[in-house]
């Protein structure tokens, strides 16, 4: 079976939406022709709605020489529906989910698919240069040989690179039009696949997940490309200005990009998940790693993802990834023989629902707890969580939001009338509490929210 090409990976995103999944998915056409006039579309599959139901956002097809990308997510679609139409289970290799695990994922998420993000470059790239990696974008005046933009490059992240990197970082940006790879564009968000990439952001709020799909290297990346993390001084972080010209280099001391402590170890904990059920198809190792690990970067989607609350105080907080599927060792990498494709879309495709699941778990504890009484006095001043995905489990990581105040973050210290509230694990009780840190009472009546990752 050959790689898809443009039109079939968008006859199959149709039928994907059409009978008998119409009660299942919904088509969504995004709003920006492409440069060449095509039309691009995503799937939302999701059963049931209501308040509280997480989105979680899946893209490939960035980079046009990826040709499996949009393979990978086709056949994410088609699997996904079916065995949730006909109540089976899916078996990737040696790695199975249950027919009970299918529906709850259906029933519990709302997933959005775009599948193929550039069409464009994909379609010049299986017709005409096989390593085209760019949109179509036409030549400027100045360079009329050097169509095209990294797409990759073009999110409003640190999108002026120079201004804000220390000059010797090895970051993988170029405000050159001709560059073969990684011109960022014009200006900042300037095309229409990223345009259309952050309408689906913008046009469905409750996305708190994103995964985009890239080859290759066998790598799970989480968490900020532009710099090493840092989990103790939120004042050093991508918006302060007082920190232009010292971003991206490795194992210095002058910068290092803010992330909420808890948020790198819920990340960490999706990724390891995804790399174990990747394994589990036939063996194969992915590395979990932060993006920088890789090489130093402004402009991508993921960092654009997770940067979109800080930014815009009250949307959603955004835990992004990309996955590189695909060994270097591969004869040509971007595109290895289908055979060897087939077995790299199972992997995927496993992880991709082993990280769904995961995030339902994490719903599946959504506990409105009261207080036994009014409690004031000396620590731990705790209120307890009686559940049995909490009882007995130490290693289970907490979220905790006071219900009277729902822009507060999905963080283990929120807020309760100015006080930070925090969790701890009581070894005697077996049992994880919520407690005032500042000792000051917890009001009799008081509910919270508890989401559960365990």
């Amino acid at each position: 079976m050959p790689y898809l090409n443009v039109n079939q990976v968008e006859s199959a995103l149709s039928a994907a939406a059409g009978p008998p999944n119409e009660l299942i998915t919904q088509l969504i056409t995004l709003p920006n022709p492409t440069w060449e006039g095509r039309t691009c579309r995503a799937i939302k599959i999701a059963s049931g709605s209501g308040p509280g139901r997480p989105g979680v956002y899946f893209i490939g097809g960035v980079h046009a020489r990826e040709w499996g990308s949009s393979d990978i997510l086709i056949s994410v679609i088609q699997q996904l529906t079916q065995a949730y139409r006909n109540n089976t289970g899916i078996t990737l290799g040696g790695k199975s989910f249950t027919a009970a695990q299918i529906q709850r994922i259906v029933n519990s998420l709302d997933i959005f698919v775009f599948p193929q993000v550039n069409p464009d470059g994909r379609n010049y790239s299986m017709t005409v240069d096989p390593m085209w990696r760019k949109n179509r974008r036409p030549a400027p005046p100045s360079n009329p040989t050097c169509p095209g933009v990294d797409i990759n490059r073009n999110y409003d992240f640190l999108w002026n690179y120079p201004a804000h990197f220390h000059p010797s970082a090895p970051i993988v940006n170029s405000q050159n039009p001709c560059d073969y790879q990684v011109y960022v564009g014009p200006s900042a968000a300037s095309e229409p696949e990223t345009q259309n990439v952050v309408s689906m952001f913008d046009n469905h709020p409750n996305i708190r997940f994103f995964v985009d799909i890239h080859s290759y290297s066998e790598l799970i990346l989480y968490g900020w490309g532009d710099d090493q993390e840092q989990t103790t001084d939120p004042a050093m972080n991508f918006r302060n200005p007082a920190f232009d010209g010292q971003r991206g280099l490795e194992n210095d001391a002058a910068y290092r990009e803010y992330i909420d402590g808890d948020n790198e170890a819920l990340s960490i904990t999706l990724g390891n998940r995804m790399r174990d059920a990747i394994q589990a198809v036939r063996g194969r190792g992915y590395t979990v790693q932060q993006s920088f690990d890789l090489y130093p970067t402004a402009g991508t989607s993921t960092d654009y993802a997770d940067s979109r609350h800080f930014v815009t105080p009250g949307t959603e907080e955004v835990l992004a990834f990309t996955i590189e599927w695909g060994s270097p060792s591969n004869p040509t990498p971007f595109h290895p023989p289908y055979s060897e494709m087939g077995n790299i879309i199972q992997e995927v495709t496993a992880g991709l629902l082993e990280f769904c699941l995961r995030i339902v778990d994490a719903q599946a504890v959504f506990v409105h707890f009261v207080t036994a009484q009014n409690i004031s006095g000396t620590f731990p001043c705790t209120t307890y969580i009686d559940h049995p995905l909490t009882n007995g489990n130490p290693n289970a990581i907490l979220f905790v939001t006071h219900n009277w105040n729902p822009l507060g973050l999905p963080s283990a210290k929120g807020q309760f009338n100015n006080h930070p509230v925090g969790v701890w694990y009581a070894q005697g009780r077996q049992q994880w509490g919520i407690f005032n840190e500042d000792e000051a009472a917890m009001v009799e009546g008081v509910a919270f929210n508890v989401s559960v990752y365990s």
